[in-house]
């Protein structure tokens, strides 16, 4: 039911409807929602100092979606990490599970998608999947951040 839930957002999202939270709160609260309802726990460490535009913050929110669902549907993984991260200009954002390994961004794989959605915006995924694990997926967004609005009370 949460790999469905996330295609669904996905196929919204490519059709141009955003999640409302990624619309009203940001790239953080959007994948910190994201990764809640995932079937395995997903340690989600963030430190945005602001907002992407959003394109950039459509696309990185679409490449998370993307890489979850397939930690979810293919690796057997018990934990996933996910840490996003603004330094140097560059969105850095890193997946990483403990499942099987052995993935590939070849054949058909989403995560094809992903690498042309990233290069849309100068953007680059890195991935490391050695048979037997762990699966780490990296992408870097070369983009600024405008200061992050003051919340009320």
């Amino acid at each position: 039911a949460d790999s469905a839930d996330a295609l669904t957002e996905l196929r919204d999202l490519v059709r141009g409807i955003h999640p409302p939270v990624l619309a009203e709160r940001g790239l953080g609260d959007a994948v910190r929602a994201l990764a809640l309802r995932m079937s395995m726990p997903v340690e989600v460490d963030i430190e945005l100092p602001g907002r992407a535009e959003e394109p950039v913050e459509s696309a990185a929110y679409f490449a998370v979606s993307e890489v979850l669902t397939n930690a979810a549907k293919h690796s057997g993984a018990e934990q996933v990490w996910l840490d996003i991260h603004h330094t140097d200009g560059m969105l850095r954002i890193s997946v990483t599970d403990n499942g099987r390994g052995g993935a590939t961004t070849s054949g058909g794989s989403g995560l094809v998608g992903v690498e042309r959605r990233l290069g849309t915006f100068d953007g680059v995924l890195a991935m490391s999947s050695p048979a037997g694990g762990p699966t780490m997926v990296t992408m870097e967004i070369p983009c600024s951040l405008s200061p992050a609005p003051a919340r009320g009370r």
